[in-house]
């Protein structure tokens, strides 16, 4: 099957391009699928007009020169008209807010690129009233437009995909009557051997990096407005006060990254954290796998309910025990005890006990980094699911 597949930004340094899309063209290609991937790389303009192949992948970058909303909308017209032209069997368009999912408009505008091949919608997030909609700093007409965006984009789809049960739920209310599947997130069949070919080289990175001595507890995602970060930092601050050798790694970018680095200078640990901006991937999975313990807190919210987070997946490919809480996907991923420890959400005295526990005990910590590894390429690696999606693919097809 001929695909083409739609971006909602750049490839970096959001990850729904390179977590989620890429990984699942390349395990698509993998079965004899052609994909080619077309990206608004609105955010991050050095990639305009940039056209690579990853994995087989054919990942082009339209002509981008901004975010306004005429910039946008011009990019998703440029973007409805590629789809035209590339003729594929099926288009997947992945977010029902962006660049992306306006092209899906564009292309339904009497007179425009209209688009004849069946689009499945891709629904990673809550966007919505009661999720993003809410964190971000936008105008109002901004967020009436993308509130109203979110429904019509997803009303008007063959099919949709959602990440998580919480956001099968959500497409099923704001477009009933649209079949749905859940497709969770899985790792690039490269990492793999990636993580494999690092392990090795573990002392050596970790002397590299001024690690030899010291316990590093590590962060690497990004930090958005409203974000959760108080909670790993509180309870790096309570395990630090009788461990001297543990230092605190963030590799994050993101509107809240300035407040939490506030936070971790008045807290007085600010000295014994190590501030990474964003680094391309296959860095970030060295740091990974050089450091000792992963953290991913999170609070009872919608937002957090509806992820599937890409972070865990790179945490548990690089075998890392990990402290995350108890919400939405993680559950799914993770069973407390065995493969992580995880923590009633939003509760930072039962983070910071859970992460002193693995500071106290790295023979039991390695366990459970053994254990989600196992179990990550055991039951979510893409090739596994890859099948339903092709099901789901042929379905929609047959019906259009």
């Amino acid at each position: 099957m001929k695909l083409a597949f739609v971006a909602p930004f750049a490839c970096s340094p959001k990850a729904t391009v390179s977590a989620r899309m890429l990984p699942m063209a390349a395990a698509l290609v993998a079965r004899g699928h052609s994909v080619h991937v077309l990206v608004p790389p609105y955010d991050n303009v050095v990639d305009s007009e940039r056209t690579w192949t990853q994995d087989g992948v054919i990942v082009e970058n339209l002509r981008a020169s901004g975010a306004g909303a005429a910039a946008q909308w011009s990019l998703a017209g440029r973007l409805a008209g590629r789809v035209t032209a590339l003729g594929p069997d099926l288009i997947h368009v992945f977010k029902p807010v962006g660049p992306g999912a306006l092209a899906l408009t564009r292309s339904m505008f009497p007179g425009g690129q209209r688009w004849t091949a069946p689009v499945i919608l891709d629904n990673d997030d809550w966007e919505g009233r009661g999720g993003w909609l809410d964190v971000n700093p936008q105008p109002s007409l901004v967020k009436a437009v993308l509130a109203w965006q979110e429904g019509w984009t997803l009303g008007h789809a063959k099919a949709i995909t959602c990440a998580s049960e919480t956001l099968m739920t959500r497409s099923g209310e704001l477009a009933p009557g649209i079949p749905t599947a859940v497709v969770p997130n899985g790792p690039n069949t490269s990492l793999r051997a990636e993580v494999a070919a690092i392990e090795p080289t573990r002392q050596a990175l970790r002397a590299g990096y001024g690690w030899r001595d010291k316990q590093v507890v590590i962060y690497l995602g990004t930090i958005p407005a409203g974000h959760d970060m108080d909670i790993a930092l509180s309870a790096f601050a309570a395990a630090a006060e009788s461990n001297p050798d543990l230092i605190l790694c963030v590799i994050a970018s993101g509107a809240g990254l300035p407040s939490f680095r506030q936070a971790a200078e008045r807290s007085g640990v600010g000295r014994r954290i190590e501030w990474h901006g964003f680094i391309p991937h296959p860095e970030a999975i060295r740091r990974l796998v050089a450091a000792d313990i992963a953290v991913y807190p999170y609070r009872d919210t919608n937002i957090n309910r509806a992820k599937c987070s890409g972070k865990v997946i790179d945490y548990m490919a690089a075998g890392k025990p990990m402290v995350v809480s108890d919400v939405g996907m993680n559950r799914v991923y993770l069973t407390d005890g065995e493969h992580a420890l995880l923590t009633p959400p939003g509760d930072g005295a039962a983070f910071g006990a859970a992460l002193q526990r693995l500071v106290a005990d790295p023979a039991y910590a390695n366990s459970l980094g053994a254990n989600a590894q196992e179990r990550l390429w055991k039951n979510f690696a893409w090739g596994k699911r890859i099948p339903e999606l092709e099901q789901l693919y042929a379905r929609t097809s047959a019906a259009n």
